[in-house]
């Protein structure tokens, strides 16, 4: 009636096993339509990680165009020069 790509199977306990730590034994108890389930509902959050990361990449690159060697240059020339302070003389008694 049904049929099971046995490889295929191996491979998506492997991978909820390993990236969500669940044990082998929890997988076989589960009936196969939940297996299904947690399959498809996997695939959804993996997807929108994959969204968030890919936003989170170009924030980090605009971040790095707008922070530049060259823009920073000229920001550190418009300000205003350090000067070192004076110290005051001090006249030592003579003995």
């Amino acid at each position: 009636m049904y049929k099971i790509n046995t490889a295929n199977l191996v491979q998506n306990k492997l991978f909820i096993c390993k990236e969500w730590n669940i044990q082998p034994s929890e997988i076989d108890r589960m009936f196969f339509y939940e297996f299904e389930l947690i399959k498809k509902e996997i695939s959804t959050v993996q997807k929108e990680q994959e969204k968030q990361q890919k936003e989170q990449e170009k924030q980090y690159s605009s971040m790095q165009k707008s922070m530049n060697p060259n823009s920073m240059m000229n920001s550190m020339k418009n300000m205003p020069g350090m000067q070192m302070p004076s110290l005051p003389k001090i006249s030592m008694p003579r003995f």
